[in-house]
C-alpha cells in the first residue's frame, strides 16, 4: 500500500497481495467500502474485523488499503505481536505515528518516546502517572486527528488479540472520540484465539458500545471461491488433477491459509508447518484438556459426552475442567442443539494435527479403548460405522469385518449407495484377512459383493459396479450352487444394462442365468432372470423375444403364488411382486412398439401399483421413466418434463439420484427442456453434477446440455467439452448419439463441414454396431447429409472433381434416414 496524495509517499503492506485479487470477499470488501466512504465524508467510524487465523483478515484488510490509496486516502499501519505477554507498550501505534510524521504531520513533543529507534527510559515521557498517560493519549488522538485533516486517513491495526494493555486503553480512548474526523480505523483480530479469560474480550464487550464502532466477523469462503482461491495459486504447468483441488478445497474448510498450505504440499497429508502452527494452540493447555482432545481426535465428525467421559478415564472434575478450557479456547465446539451432548473440533485440520501427534501406540490403544466402548451400542444410528473404523484402526479385524457389514446394510435402509459401498468394499478387503469371514460377518462373500457391485452402479460408477458384479459370478461358481450362481449372473446382467454399452454381454449372462436353473425347482431367482432377459433384450431392440421372457417371468411368478404362495408382506412376497412389475414394464413397452398404446397403458399402471407395493426402488424407478419416455414419443413434451421431474424427485428421496434411472432422468430432462425451448433449465440441470464422478459417467449430461451451447453460438465451449470426451470411446449409444449431434452441429456453425461429416460418421459406427436401426441415425443421417450437400456445392464451386461424391454420400444418408 502507498500513501494518498497528501504529504510524501510511505510504503506498508498489510500481507502479500494475492495473485489474481481477493478471492471470495466481494461482500466484506464493498461492506468495508462503504465505511470507507462514510469516512471520507467525515464521519469517522471504526470496524473490528473478526475471524479465526488464515481466514483472510490481513487480505481483506490489504485489499482495503489498496481501494483507499487509489481513492487519494493515506493508509498507515500498525502490528501488534506476540511476544509471550511481555509486549512493548504502544507498539502498533508507534508503526502508526512513525508513518504519520513521515508524510508530514507533526507530533507533540509527548510522542517522542514512542517514535521506533527513540532511547529506552522507561516509558515514554509522562507515562508513569495517570496526567501523563492522558497527555499521551491526547497527543496520539491529535496526531490522528491532524493527520486527517490534511486527507482521509485509514488507520490498519493488525493482531489486535496479541495486544498490551496500554495499547488496548488508548484504542479505547481514541474510538470513543471519534466525531467529524475523515478516519476510518480497521483493527483486526483472532476471534479463535479469545478463550473466556483473554483480556481482550472485556474491551471488545466496551468497544462496539460505542456508536461509531461496529464488528464484522470473517466466516469461511464458500465452496465455490475456496476452489477458485486453490486454482488462482495453483503453479501454471504444475496443477494438481481437478479431484485433488476439490479435495483440498474441501478439507481447507474455507480458510485460506489452510487451502494455500495444504496445495503447496502437494500429499494428502497434513503440511508439517500448518501442523505446528495448528499445535501451538494446545501449549497453553492444561494436562487434562489435552487428554480431552487426544481423544476426541479420534472421532472422524462429533463425539458423544459420556464416550469422551469413558474412553478418557478422567475424574468428572478433571473432564469438566478440561473440556471447559477446550472450549474457551475455541479448539472444541459443543453441539448447539437442544439436549444434545456432542463436541466436535472447530476445524477438521485442526482434529487431524492432533491425531497425527499421537504415538503409534498411544493411538492404537485409545481406537481400541473407544471400539470397546461402542461394540454395545452397535444398534444406534451411525455406529457401527465408527465401530468398524475404530476397530480396524485397532487391528481387531474380525469386529471390523462384521461391524462394516452392518453399517453396509444400515447405509441402504437410509437409501445412502454411495456410504453403502464404502462399507462393503472395506469389508470385502477385510475378508480373506478374517478366519471364517462368513460366520463373523453373517453373510456369504458372493452375496456381499453383488450387494456391492449394486451400491457402484446406484452411486453414479457403472464401471466398478460391473466389475464388482463379474466377481460376485466368480465367487458363487467357487462355493455356491445353481440357485446362487444363477441370481449371481442376473444381477451381473443388471449390472451391464446399468453401463449401458453392454448389452450383447447382458443377453448371455442373462441367458446363462436361465439355463442354470433349467433342472431346478422354479423360485423368485428364475422369474427375476427371465424379467432381466426380457429387459436386455428389449434394449436390443429384440421386442419377440423380450415379450417371450417377460411372460415366462409372469409365468413363473404366477406359479409361486398358487403352489407355494410366500406370507403376505413378507421379503418373499414384496420381492414378487416387484419381479411382475418389472415383467409389465416390460410387457407395456412391447406393446408400444408393436401400435398398442392402450394395452402399453394399461400394463403401465399395473406395473406401476406393484412397483410401488414391492418396495423396490429401481422398479418404481424404471416405471416413471417408461412414463416419460412415452410422453416424448406422443410428443407431450410438458407431461414429458413433469414426468421425468416426479422421477428425479424419487430418485433424490431414495438416494439413488447418481447413477442408473436417477442419472438418466436428469439427462432427459435437459433434452426435453432443450426441445421445448426452456434453455436456462436445461443449463441449470447440466451443470448440477457431483464433481466426485468422472468425466465418462457425467460427460452424457454435459455434452446434453452442449445443445444449448452450440444453439447460442458458445461454440469454443462446445468443442472444448467435446476434446474432454474425446479421450476415451462413448461409454454406450445413446452418449454416442449426443457427441455425435453436438459435434456435428458445433462444425457446421463453424462452416466445417468435413469435420461434421466425420462426426457424424464416428457416432454412426458406434449406433450400427450395436443396432440394425439405431432412432438415433435420423438427427445424425439429417445432419451428414446436409454435411455433405455442403460439401458437394463446396466441391463444385471450385471445380473439384469429387463434387459427386459428396452428393451420392448426401443421397445415401438420407435414404438410410428413410428405412431407420
Amino acid at each position: 500500500m502507498t500513501g494518498g496524495a497528501a504529504g510524501p509517499a510511505h510504503e506498508v503492506s498489510v500481507g502479500p497481495e494475492p495473485a489474481g485479487g481477493l478471492v471470495g470477499r466481494d461482500s466484506e470488501l464493498a461492506d468495508l467500502g462503504r465505511a470507507l466512504d462514510t469516512a471520507r465524508s467525515g464521519r469517522a467510524c471504526a470496524v473490528l474485523l473478526a475471524g479465526e487465523a488464515g481466514i483472510g483478515k490481513t487480505r481483506l484488510a490489504t485489499a482495503l488499503a489498496a481501494r483507499a490509496a487509489d481513492a487519494g486516502v493515506r493508509v498507515v499501519l500498525g502490528r501488534c505481536l506476540d511476544s509471550g505477554g511481555a509486549a512493548l507498550p504502544y507498539l502498533p501505534f508507534s508503526e502508526v505515528l512513525a508513518a504519520l510524521a513521515e508524510s508530514g504531520t507533526v507530533l507533540r513533543p509527548v510522542l517522542a518516546g514512542l517514535l521506533p529507534g527513540a532511547p529506552v527510559t522507561g516509558g515514554p515521557a509522562g507515562a508513569g502517572d495517570d496526567s501523563g498517560r492522558l497527555q499521551l493519549f491526547d497527543a496520539v488522538a491529535g496526531a490522528v486527528r491532524d493527520a486527517a485533516a490534511e486527507a482521509p486517513l485509514l488507520v490498519v491495526l493488525e493482531d489486535l488479540h496479541w495486544a498490551d494493555r496500554s495499547t488496548r486503553e488508548l484504542l479505547a480512548y481514541l474510538l470513543a472520540r471519534l466525531g467529524s474526523q475523515r478516519l476510518l480505523v480497521l483493527a483486526t483480530y483472532r476471534s479463535d484465539d479469545l478463550h473466556r479469560r483473554h483480556p481482550l474480550r472485556p474491551a471488545l464487550a466496551e468497544l462496539v458500545r460505542l456508536p461509531a464502532v461496529r464488528r464484522l466477523e470473517l466466516g469461511p469462503l464458500d465452496p465455490e471461491a475456496v476452489l477458485a482461491l486453490v486454482r488462482g495459486r495453483a503453479v501454471p504447468g504444475r496443477e494438481p488433477d481437478e479431484a485433488t483441488m476439490r479435495r483440498i478445497a474441501a478439507r481447507s474448510e474455507g480458510n485460506a491459509f489452510y487451502a494455500e498450505e495444504l496445495l503447496a504440499a502437494g500429499s494428502g497429508g497434513l503440511p508439517g508447518g500448518l501442523a505446528d502452527v495448528l499445535l501451538t494452540r494446545l501449549d497453553r493447555l492444561g494436562e487434562p484438556a489435552r487428554a480431552v482432545l487426544r481423544v476426541a481426535s479420534l472421532a472422524e465428525r462429533r463425539i458423544p459426552h459420556d464416550l469422551l467421559r469413558d474412553a478418557s478415564g478422567l475424574p468428572a472434575a478433571e473432564l469438566a475442567e478440561g473440556l471447559r478450557e477446550a472450549v474457551s479456547h475455541h479448539l472444541l465446539v459443543p453441539d448447539p442443539a437442544p439436549g444434545a451432548e456432542y463436541y466436535a473440533f472447530r476445524h477438521a485440520l485442526l482434529r487431524e494435527a492432533v491425531h497425527d501427534d499421537l504415538l503409534p501406540g498411544e493411538r492404537v490403544t485409545l481406537h481400541a479403548r473407544l471400539a470397546e466402548l461402542l461394540a454395545p451400542r452397535e444398534g444406534e444410528p451411525g455406529v457401527a460405522a465408527e465401530l468398524a473404523r475404530h476397530a480396524l484402526a485397532a487391528h481387531d479385524l474380525p469386529r471390523a469385518l462384521a461391524a462394516s457389514v452392518v453399517a453396509a446394510r444400515e447405509a441402504d435402509r437410509r437409501h445412502g449407495p454411495a456410504e453403502m459401498l464404502v462399507h462393503a468394499e472395506r469389508a470385502l478387503e477385510l475378508w480373506s484377512a478374517v478366519a471364517d469371514p462368513e460366520r463373523v460377518s453373517g453373510i456369504a462373500e458372493s452375496v456381499l459383493t453383488r450387494e456391492a457391485a449394486w451400491a457402484a452402479s446406484a452411486s453414479g460408477d457403472p464401471v466398478r459396479g460391473t466389475a464388482l458384479g463379474a466377481r460376485a459370478v466368480r465367487v458363487a461358481d467357487l462355493h455356491e450352487g445353481p440357485r446362487a450362481r444363477a441370481d449371481a449372473r442376473r444381477r451381473y446382467a443388471m449390472r451391464l444394462l446399468d453401463d449401458g454399452s453392454r448389452i450383447e454381454e447382458a443377453i448371455t449372462v442373462a441367458s446363462a442365468a436361465v439355463a442354470l436353473q433349467e433342472h431346478e425347482p422354479p423360485g423368485t431367482v428364475l422369474a427375476w432372470s427371465h424379467a432381466v432377459l426380457a429387459r436386455a433384450l428389449l434394449n436390443a431392440d429384440r421386442a419377440e423375444p423380450a415379450w417371450t421372457h417377460a411372460r415366462a417371468s409372469l409365468a413363473v411368478a404366477r406359479a409361486l403364488h398358487e403352489t407355494a404362495p410366500p406370507p403376505e408382506g413378507s421379503p418373499e412376497y414384496l420381492d414378487l411382486g416387484a419381479v411382475c412389475a418389472d415383467a409389465l414394464i416390460t410387457l407395456a413397452f412391447c406393446a408400444r412398439m408393436e401400435g398398442d398404446p392402450q394395452a402399453a397403458r394399461d400394463r403401465l399402471a399395473g406395473a406401476a401399483a406393484l412397483a410401488a407395493a414391492s418396495g423396490n426402488r429401481v422398479v418404481e424407478l424404471r416405471t416413471v421413466w417408461n412414463r416419460g419416455v412415452s410422453f416424448i414419443e406422443d410428443g407431450l413434451l410438458d407431461a414429458a418434463a413433469d414426468e421425468l421431474a416426479e422421477g428425479v424427485r424419487r430418485a433424490r428421496e431414495h438416494g439413488l439420484h447418481r447413477g442408473g434411472y436417477g442419472f438418466e432422468f436428469r439427462v432427459a430432462q435437459v433434452r426435453v427442456d432443450f426441445q421445448r425451448g426452456a434453455w436456462d433449465e436445461a443449463v441449470r440441470i447440466a451443470a448440477d453434477v457431483d464433481p466426485a464422478l468422472p468425466l465418462r459417467v457425467t460427460g452424457q449430461l454435459a455434452v446434453a446440455g452442449a445443445q444449448v451451447t452450440v444453439a447460442r453460438g458458445e461454440l469454443d465451449a462446445a468443442e472444448e467439452l467435446l476434446t474432454a470426451l474425446s479421450a476415451e470411446p462413448p461409454p454406450h449409444d445413446q452418449a454416442a448419439l449426443l457427441q455425435g449431434v453436438v459435434g456435428a452441429e458445433a462444425a457446421l456453425w463453424r462452416g466445417d463441414p468435413g469435420r461434421a461429416a466425420d462426426r457424424v460418421a464416428a457416432a454412426l459406427a458406434v449406433l450400427r454396431a450395436e443396432y440394425p436401426h439405431h432412432l438415433g441415425e435420423l438427427a445424425l443421417c439429417a445432419l451428414g447429409a446436409a454435411a455433405a450437400a455442403d460439401l458437394a456445392v463446396a466441391a463444385r464451386g471450385a471445380g473439384d472433381g469429387r463434387a459427386g461424391e459428396h452428393a451420392a454420400a448426401a443421397a445415401e444418408l438420407a435414404s438410410a434416414a428413410a428405412v431407420t
